[in-house]
């Protein structure tokens, strides 16, 4: 699972997670921005910062790390130290380093022990949050981060999760985000298995035609059966007059029209906040293509 963009997108919703990972309570969260920051000159790009305007106050780095490098720690504080040279700003910085695990993490040298002692630095390990901090939302996205990779697993903490939404909470932003995260833990489920799952009338997902449907089919592999489904889910949502053109064209015409549609799916899709890998599959466009629409 890419886990960069899915925690720059779950930070920027929601800031108060990272102010409550890193052990602070912010009276008005809505103050802060996270945002990417570039360091000129040596190529270098900070995860993400979290601060109010003008960097006033406490402000955040983060970085979020999924694979082991020995030369993390170096690299950080290079980034940060040239990032304050070039800005000067006038609040307090910390640093937030997240790992899914502790063994992932290669120590931090003694270089920057001080960091760590001080309460500049702090590590976050997903797996060893107690299940009290990962209980309330916005923390309880964590959850269905650090759940395998199954339909169970990830249906039950949607679930949960889902559960705990309120109407101040951005509903439909932060349901974008959960899609976002669910098709990068099962890449093989379609949109419309995807957004039947998150739907919160389903309040027991279980005893749903769906899920044992679903179950049935990971179980046989049927692929032809899923092809089949989701090819009729996306007829469903073309314009009429896409489909009397691509019906009255010539071949040419035919395969201009569908290229069309194959495009307008991907930038719905893109605008749902779902992964290039998962839309190509959908549309057949190459990863290239999606891309591209992606920059237009």
């Amino acid at each position: 699972m890419k886990s960069d963009s899915l925690f720059y997108k779950y930070f920027q919703l929601l800031p108060e997670a990272l102010l409550l990972l890193a052990g602070e309570k912010a009276e008005d969260p809505a103050q802060y921005r996270f945002q990417s920051v570039e360091v000129k000159d040596l190529s270098f790009r900070l995860d993400g910062v979290l601060a109010m305007a003008d960097f006033q106050g406490v402000f955040f780095f983060a970085e979020v790390q999924f694979q082991k490098d020995a030369q993390l720690y170096h690299r950080i504080f290079a980034e940060i130290l040239v990032f304050l040279y070039q800005h000067r700003p006038k609040g307090r910085w910390r640093v937030v380093v997240i790992f899914p695990k502790r063994s992932i993490d290669a120590g931090v040298p003694d270089d920057f022990q001080e960091y760590l002692a001080s309460g500049r630095l702090k590590i976050v390990y997903l797996n060893e949050l107690s299940d009290k901090v990962l209980s309330a939302f916005p923390l309880n996205f964590l959850q269905l981060v650090n759940a395998p990779a199954t339909t169970e697993a990830v249906a039950e903490k949607v679930r949960s999760v889902m559960a705990s939404l309120k109407a101040k909470d951005r509903r439909s932003e932060v349901e974008n985000l959960i899609r976002s995260i669910i098709a990068a833990k099962l890449p093989q489920l379609t949109f419309e298995e995807i957004k039947a799952m998150i739907e919160p009338t389903l309040s027991s997902l279980q005893k749903t035609r769906y899920y044992r449907d679903l179950k049935a089919m990971e179980k046989q592999n049927i692929q032809q059966g899923l092809q089949q489904g989701l090819q009729q889910g996306l007829q469903q949502g073309l314009q009429q007059g896409l489909q009397q053109g691509l019906q009255q064209g010539e071949r040419k015409g035919e395969q201009k029209g569908e290229r069309k549609k194959q495009e307008a799916i991907a930038r719905n899709m893109l605008a749902e906040g779902l992964e290039i890998a998962l839309i190509a599959r959908v549309t057949g466009l190459s990863q290239r293509a999606i891309k591209a629409l992606q920059d237009a």
